[in-house]
């Protein structure tokens, strides 16, 4: 038996694909590494069938291995539609019932191919040919196998969709194995289609078993190069459904007439929804109450329902990879329980407050009557009632001023000249505490674009490096230094300093009965800087104005220029605490 150089050349892509399929046992595990495998498998087959085929003696021998061949011939299409689903996030679909259909026609096909001669629906003639130095079994092709290729190509192309699909709507994660496979799969498809239409030099030779070295090319290329079994789209795409399907809020997918094309479990469940029933009507009608409205476009709207419950609509929009709009996504968060938990702490806020404000101007009252009344120790302690009397209304007008700022969260930025505004507050300073020797370093002219926050935050930040000052002669230092993009506010004091379980209760962002602060004060400038879009800084003072002693402190408030433009929504306010 001679061996042929077209023999030989088949044992680059065998050895390619053994080498390929090897690295496959030894390292991968994922979605559509099974179906890989059995890729791997029927190219090997196919071209080592074809390299024997090749070497056959006679026409015998050479029918036998064409039919163990189509192993490889039948299998090839099966598994590569299936790795095609699996690696492209669509591994639901590939089922026992599903695999068993996709295989049927390929069983059916390889059964008629070993019983060729029965009945020859697979081929009618075949004729040894030798040209060109090599000897090619010539077939006369039946009905059969034409059927079957065009399955085979239907399951080629349809895995090539996928992937293409792959390639034009994903981001650069992917495009690159997704190019590499489907060099692998197309190269193949090429030559297949060319061999059985008989535009190939040497009629009868199939060309398809040549081109899988380019598959082991490309594939080995996506595998070395491209994390390719590792690094999956399917991850992503599962990630993506698994994400809606398990989310603690109902989804509704609508297109652009919001007529319903999805609905998520939860939405289901919560509105008493059926999937099968609500696909196909537009969402108006599926809630049928006026109450519900949707923005034009994008937004949030709360949506009271029938009976107690009441939620967060957030609609944004639905685009393909083009930018065009497909749709809507709506997104219903119940938020019932938060409606009225706020609803709850209003009460209560207004109640206690009113009778805190009433109960300690009574004390405070009476407190004060008896410092005039009483001499002594009994003096001192009535003084001692006053002054605590008076801190408690100090607390309860900072809480009310917490509930102001709070309020005016979502407030339009507007202009401000940041020098008049300290410069004003350092003159009201100044009247309340004659004593402070207060001192500015401020541009003459700074427009800046911000709300009324700021001016809560500025005063009290100015008031706590005099208030909390031991001094006889508090001194105060105040600095504004601005850029392009953010302006800084310094204030330094020479007091005491800020205790640093204050500072490390407003960087853990929470208070607990061992760890809390002293006061109101801090967290309302905390909050409100955070609500500004701004950072705040406590540290150590250390040369701060013209002063070189080290002692007290200096807070740093650094806000954007234009605005507000970041929340926090964790509840812990971007603070660093040297």
């Amino acid at each position: 038996m001679s061996v042929s150089p077209y023999a030989l050349a088949l044992g680059v892509p065998m050895v390619l694909v053994a080498a390929f399929l090897v690295e496959t046992w030894r390292r991968c595990s994922g979605p559509g590494v099974r179906a890989l495998r059995l890729l791997l498998w029927s190219i090997a087959l196919w071209a080592g069938g074809s390299a024997f085929a090749l070497m056959a003696p006679n026409r015998a021998t050479w029918i036998t291995i064409e039919q163990f061949a189509w192993i490889g011939r039948i299998g090839v299409p099966v598994a590569w539609a299936l790795f095609a689903l699996q690696y492209t996030g669509y591994g639901d679909r590939v089922t026992r019932r599903s695999v068993a259909l996709l295989a049927l026609p390929a069983a059916v096909m390889l059964v008629l191919v070993w019983t060729n001669p029965l009945h020859e629906l697979v081929w009618s003639e075949v004729r040894m040919v030798y040209t060109q130095g090599v000897t090619v079994g010539v077939q006369a092709h039946g009905p059969v196998f034409w059927g079957f290729l065009a399955y085979a190509y239907t399951l080629v192309l349809a895995g090539i969709v996928l992937v293409m699909r792959l390639v034009f709507t994903v981001d650069h994660l992917f495009v690159d194995q997704g190019v590499a496979l489907l060099l692998g799969v197309s190269a193949p498809l090429f030559a297949n289609v060319a061999s059985v239409t008989g535009a190939v030099p040497i009629p009868g030779l199939d060309m398809t078993p040549y081109m899988f070295t380019i598959s082991g090319i490309t594939y080995g290329y996506a595998f070395y190069r491209s994390d390719l079994l590792d690094r999956v789209p399917a991850t992503r795409q599962i990630g993506r459904t698994a994400v809606v399907r398990n989310m603690r809020d109902g989804v509704i997918v609508v297109d652009e007439d919001d007529v319903v094309v999805d609905v998520n479990p939860l939405a289901q469940q919560q509105f008493d929804l059926s999937k099968d029933e609500v696909v196909g009507r537009s969402v108006r009608a599926v809630f049928d109450d006026p109450e519900f409205e949707l923005p034009v476009g994008e937004g949030t709207v709360v949506w009271s329902s029938d009976g107690p419950f009441e939620y967060e609509v957030k609609v944004s929009t639905l685009t393909d990879q083009h930018g065009r709009q497909l749709g809507r996504i709506l997104v219903l968060r119940d938020i019932t329980d938060r409606t009225n938990r706020r609803q709850q702490l209003q009460v209560l806020n207004r109640v206690l407050r009113h009778n805190f404000r009433n109960d300690m101007n009574v004390i405070d009252v009476c407190a004060t009557q008896l410092v005039d009344r009483l001499d002594g120790e009994d003096a001192e302690l009535a003084d001692r009632v006053r002054s605590v009397a008076r801190d408690l209304s100090e607390t309860g007008t900072k809480a009310r001023e917490i509930e102001r700022i709070m309020s005016r969260r979502h407030n339009d930025p507007q202009p401000i000249d940041l020098p008049s505004l300290v410069t004003r507050q350092l003159d009201t300073l100044r009247h309340e505490y004659p004593a402070a020797e207060i001192e500015a370093d401020l541009p003459e002219e700074l427009e800046i674009r911000s709300t009324g926050i700021l001016e809560s935050v500025l005063q009290n930040v100015l008031e706590n490096a005099v208030v909390h000052n031991d001094s006889q002669q508090p001194h105060v230092w105040v600095r504004i230094e601005a850029d392009d993009g953010q302006v800084e506010i310094s204030v330094a004091d020479d007091g005491p300093g800020i205790p640093r379980q204050e500072r490390e209760v407003l960087v853990k962002g929470t208070e607990t009965p061992l760890e809390h602060g002293s006061g109101l004060g801090l967290w309302l400038v905390n909050w409100g800087v955070t609500m500004l879009g701004g950072e705040i800084e406590f540290r150590d003072r250390v040369a701060f104005g013209r002063d070189e002693d080290v002692s007290g402190s200096v807070v740093t408030i650094s806000i954007p220029r234009q605005g507000p433009t970041v929340h926090t929504t964790s509840g812990r306010p971007p603070v660093d605490a040297d």
